[in-house]
């Protein structure tokens, strides 16, 4: 897909002489694609702690509700 964007001068310019043998556009797309990674795994990594929080509360909440149960049977020293 061809995609015109506006860039600065100099940002142009410093990207050129870094990429070397690498066209412009192969580097944007590289780089493009590695933004969308770095984010993609940010919001991974968010969701999965979000539903590991989840998980712990209602852990503790079920232990709560066994404690008294897990108790039976044992000798009260």
């Amino acid at each position: 897909m061809r995609t015109t964007v506006v860039l600065k001068d100099d940002l142009v310019k410093k990207a050129k002489k870094l990429a070397g043998e690498t066209t412009l556009s192969a580097l944007l797309n590289t780089c493009l694609a590695d933004w969308i990674a770095q984010h993609t795994a940010r919001e991974l990594k968010s969701r999965l702690l979000d539903e590991y929080r989840s998980a712990r509360q209602e852990s503790r909440r079920i232990s709560r509700e066994f404690a008294q149960i897990d108790k039976e049977g044992w000798p009260q020293w």
